[in-house]
């Protein structure tokens, strides 16, 4: 008896015969792997390890972390100027290398204009001091003698010993001090490896702040990739929230610090009349970042710069008058038109994290106090709104 053959035969062209395999057989459908899903204290356990390997990697490669937090912290607030190019027809590098040529020629400004004229006015101020204090402590000696007359103490301070003192550590800042130069530099160079890796490190910031503003956009998609797809949307919602009220109030309040910056320098150079305006006022200015420091500072200083000079006389309030018309113009101008309420924080939260901030990391942290409580106040506000949100919330008691 024959058997069907296994395969079909079919008549060639050339009157041969070929073989044509049969069709392989379909394969059965799989189904998915199981999907594993880990307890909560599995979850815990690989957080606390990965915040472990995270904490140690930082701790390990803080010198360089601190340049790319600062490269990036520059690429996020110059992103949008960037922006603003290639809208305008520019490619992305041309707009930043024209952002680094105008920070060089603000820098080579400074060098060249400003610092030699504050350095003069510190020289001197270096060679006045003695004089300004012996005219002080003539003009508050009799005053001195009744206050200790009528309690019967000595007080523990003389104005011509310490303008005799004064003058000695002014003068390591002016521009003849050789000694202090040669000092710096011995130190410097005694270093070795650790000061070229300190020059280098600095020497990366403008490079790395290039290629993070050149890739910004593509660094933004890449960590939107990376989000589940059931957060995204409140992901973006949030990370919107928080660019908006972080990144309008530090660039509002940088361009407020430039203007007040200007405004006090020339207020106490042409009304007040003091040594070191241009210092005073820029200090003044740009630490108005830090709310509620600059203008304190910036005043004691005038005030007892105008004292040692003048003697309490009209200069005193004239600059009174520079700083209290500083503080209107930002109150009633500059803040509403240019920052407006952008961060939406009380006072007494704003104190509080200045003084936390300042507790933990000093001068930076009270820098950095206000963008992160705002960004805070986001995600606090978004987990309120979710727990109200909750059934546990708004199930009634019984």
């Amino acid at each position: 008896m024959l058997r069907r053959p296994t395969t079909s035969l079919r008549a060639a062209p050339t009157g041969r015969f070929r073989v044509r395999p049969a069709p392989a057989p379909v394969p059965e459908p799989t189904s998915p792997a199981p999907v594993v899903r880990l307890s909560w204290g599995a979850r815990l356990r690989w957080m606390g390890a990965i915040a472990v390997v995270t904490l140690f990697l930082g701790w390990l490669l803080w010198p360089v972390l601190t340049i790319l937090l600062a490269a990036s912290a520059l690429a996020y607030l110059l992103d949008p100027v960037v922006d603003r190019f290639e809208v305008r027809g520019r490619t992305r590098e041309a707009g930043i290398l024209t952002l680094f040529a105008g920070a060089a020629g603000i820098l080579l400004v400074l060098l060249v204009v400003i610092v030699p004229s504050v350095v003069n006015q510190i020289a001197d101020l270096s060679g006045n001091i003695g004089t300004y204090l012996s005219a002080l402590a003539a003009f508050l000696d009799p005053y001195r003698a009744w206050a200790e007359q009528q309690t019967g103490l000595v007080l523990p301070f003389n104005l011509s010993e310490i303008g005799q003192e004064i003058p000695h550590w002014l003068k390591k800042l002016s521009p003849d001090a050789q000694e202090t130069l040669k000092t710096f530099l011995g130190t410097a160079l005694s270093s070795g490896l650790g000061f070229v890796v300190k020059l280098l490190n600095l020497a990366l910031l403008p490079i790395f702040t290039f290629y993070l503003l050149r890739d910004w956009d593509r660094i933004i998609a890449w960590i939107t990739g990376h989000i589940p797809v059931r957060y995204l949307e409140s992901t973006r919602r949030i990370a919107s929230e928080i660019d908006e009220r972080m990144a309008n109030f530090v660039r509002g309040q940088i361009m407020v610090a430039s203007i007040l910056a200007s405004f006090y320098a020339i207020g106490l150079w042409a009304v007040a009349r003091i040594d070191l305006p241009i210092l005073i006022g820029c200090a003044a200015g740009f630490l108005y970042i830090v709310p509620y420091v600059g203008p304190a500072v910036g005043l004691t200083l005038a005030s007892i710069l105008a004292l040692l000079k003048y003697g309490l006389d009209w200069h005193i309030l004239a600059v009174l008058g520079v700083f209290g018309g500083g503080q209107l113009l930002e109150n009633f101008v500059l803040t509403p038109r240019i920052v407006g309420d952008k961060v939406g924080l009380h006072p007494l939260v704003v104190m509080i994290a200045l003084i936390a901030g300042g507790d933990l990391l000093g001068f930076w942290g009270m820098l950095l106090a206000i963008p992160i409580t705002a960004a805070l106040s986001v995600l606090l506000r978004t987990l309120v709104k979710r727990y109200q949100g909750s059934a546990f919330f708004s199930e009634d008691g019984g």
